[in-house]
């Protein structure tokens, strides 16, 4: 199978596994990751992605070494007991055994959503319920288009906003840990 069907539910991580392309498998439903991000989609990824590795760089120098890593898409992030392989624009593993030559396997400690016109459905709602869901402590969503990012925090089993974040200003990530700029 090169492509899957669309129509088609059910489909199974052995299925992922056959398709040609960048594909999301959530709630075992396929969805294509096409097109590609746009250029300022990729601009934002990276400047977060820099800004959240200078932070943690800083902090394992003062922890001895012991840290966490950011990671950008694409990369595969597998969720124990669930039948789903998402694509997060990026993600930070504090604990280094989740990171494996698959990808991450295992609860990350932050996913980043970077918002595009042809995935902000599917990250405002899918994606925050199955995050919620799987205990993922923290969820950023940045709205490029809105020049605005928010910050759940799992608190009871339950998302709260922890922080409405405008271009420009500091967020504090990772249970107030690390403080970077957004946008």
């Amino acid at each position: 199978m090169t492509l899957p069907e669309l129509k088609h539910f059910g489909y199974t991580v052995d299925d992922w596994q056959t398709w040609e392309g960048r594909w999301e498998l959530i709630n075992r439903i396929a969805h294509d990751m096409r097109p590609a991000p746009s250029p300022e989609h990729q601009r934002i990824r990276f400047q977060l992605q820099m800004a959240i590795h200078n932070v943690i760089g800083a902090v394992r120098e003062k922890s001895g070494g012991r840290g966490c890593e950011v990671l950008s898409a694409p990369i595969d992030l597998f969720i124990p007991g669930e039948q789903s392989v998402y694509q997060p624009d990026l993600v930070v593993v504090c604990d280094p055994a989740k990171i494996t030559p698959r990808g991450i396997e295992g609860i990350p400690d932050l996913v980043v959503e970077i918002l595009s016109p042809s995935t902000s459905g599917k990250d405002v709602t899918r994606k925050r319920w199955t995050y919620e869901a799987a205990g993922i402590p923290e969820y950023l969503i940045v709205d490029p288009g809105e020049q605005v990012g928010l910050l759940l925090r799992l608190e009871a089993g339950r998302y709260q906003e922890a922080a409405r974040v405008e271009w420009g200003a500091m967020v504090a990530l990772l249970g107030n840990r690390l403080l970077v700029t957004l946008g």
